[in-house]
């Protein structure tokens, strides 16, 4: 379902911090953190996206509060775009869908040659909204994790300059 209500507009300086917050609490919630808005810690990933160019940053907005951001880059001829971020209250509403849009407005109009993105493999949601945009899997990658054991000793170390030339 489209909603009918959320306008998407460029992303404004004063939208940063909601967007932020956005961005912690969506990837929090949809990887089931216990304190969804820890994600990342106190990584500025939406600050840092939005000054890369503010151009190519968008927020959703309904009733005049952002719902959701999307940031389109460019390197060269190859864009990719994200995060793409969603408050979870309004998840399902089509949101990401309309966030895609200027997105690919962007790609267009840099005339990107290859476009790319990361999301979830697992995610069959993610996976539909990208390919109704022409976005398919090629690589799944497999994110490995280990508990750390406080009490083993760390290995021994070398330093570059005991290595002969």
């Amino acid at each position: 379902m489209i909603t009918a209500d959320v306008d998407i507009r460029p992303l404004r300086e004063e939208d940063l911090d909601p967007a932020d917050r956005i961005m912690r609490l969506a990837f929090g919630t949809f990887l089931g953190l216990p304190e969804p808005t820890a994600f990342m810690g106190d990584a500025g990933y939406v600050h840092t996206r939005y000054r890369t160019d503010p151009s190519a940053a968008f927020a959703a907005d309904i009733g005049g509060e952002v719902v959701g951001s999307n940031f389109a880059t460019r390197w060269g001829s190859f864009g990719f775009f994200g995060p793409l971020t969603i408050r979870p209250d309004v998840w399902d509403r089509g949101v990401g869908q309309r966030l895609m849009e200027p997105v690919m407005d962007c790609f267009t109009c840099w005339q990107t040659i290859h476009a790319g993105l990361f999301t979830f493999a697992q995610s069959q949601k993610h996976l539909a909204l990208y390919q109704r945009f022409g976005f398919w899997p090629r690589f799944l990658t497999a994110i490995m994790w280990k508990a750390v054991e406080a009490d083993r000793d760390a290995p021994p170390g070398s330093r570059l300059s005991d290595f002969p030339e």
